[in-house]
């Protein structure tokens, strides 16, 4: 059965997920401190009872020994791993986590829902938000501008973004996904192939990085730009300040607001530029 069912708004039903997260943050983070009190305990050695005067040959390494040294590193990673690390921005962001909501950030990103051919690739770069829901998640890639991809590597596993849909007839947020799975290099930038590829970035020291998105829901009617511009409360609103920009954070309160001004269209389903179930308006249960 659907929790949400009997809720008469989105926004409503986000603050209900913001409770169970919240009282889930607390059990996991009560989980993590005694997993971590138990792995640390068994680190700990007590004071030596061997007399100072005395010499203690060194045991020779058993195949046991030898067998549980092979078991433990592929437990526990070797530190210096030779994987990329992001670089880290000079700027953190501008809000906090929610607290009160799971630690999440809040973000808007950028996608194109009608058909433009890419002069370098000829490909069509025409990415709605119904092309996410099938999806399980789709790697945000192509990302070229330093800022916006700066806020891509501060993003985290859970984090929720609006989708906004851009360079259309009536740019406007049309829904709502999640980051289900934090930054790691784009791979459009070693493809040759690619009109992202980027011949200065090496494997070893990639420039540039994606986050994975996964579908969370769809809006009762678009947002549109005209009107987050009109509304006082969003006027220091990345979107509005910063239009340019593809990935821009968002205050939990500018969220919020946006979640508002949804709640009180009636459903439009051609305003969103694609085709989305109405099912898909209420938040999912899980």
């Amino acid at each position: 059965m659907n929790i949400f069912g009997k809720l008469s708004s989105p926004i409503k039903q986000i603050q209900l997920l913001s409770y169970r997260s919240t009282s889930y943050s607390i059990s996991s983070s009560y989980t993590n401190m005694t997993s971590t009190r138990s792995t640390r305990s068994r680190t700990v050695t007590g004071p030596s009872t061997t007399d100072s005067n005395s010499v203690t040959k060194p045991k020779p390494k058993s195949k046991a020994t030898k067998l549980e040294t092979a078991l433990v590193s592929k437990v526990i990673p070797n530190s210096h791993s030779t994987d990329p690390q992001p670089p880290q921005p000079k700027s953190q962001p501008k809000h906090q986590p929610d607290s009160q909501n799971g630690n999440r950030r809040y973000w808007l990103i950028k996608s194109e829902p009608t058909t433009r051919i890419d002069p370098k690739t000829g490909k069509d770069v025409k990415f709605p938000l119904s092309d996410m829901v099938p999806l399980e998640a789709e790697p945000w890639t192509g990302v070229r501008n330093y800022e916006a991809r700066n806020n891509m590597i501060h993003m985290s596993q859970g984090d929720w973004c609006l989708f906004y849909h851009s360079n259309c007839q009536s740019p406007g947020i049309v829904g709502l996904v999640e980051v289900s799975k934090g930054v790691s290099p784009d791979p459009e930038q070693f493809n040759v192939k690619s009109g992202y590829y980027d011949s200065k970035s090496t494997r070893e020291n990639p420039k540039w990085w994606c986050v994975d998105v996964k579908f969370v829901r769809r809006f009762k009617a678009k947002v549109t730009l005209e009107e987050c511009r009109a509304n006082p409360k969003l006027q220091e609103m990345g979107l509005v300040k910063r239009g340019r920009l593809s990935v821009t954070d968002l205050s939990k309160e500018h969220f919020l607001e946006v979640l508002r001004m949804e709640d009180e269209k009636d459903i439009d389903d051609l305003s969103l530029d694609c085709v989305i179930d109405r099912k898909f308006i209420d938040m999912p249960e899980n």
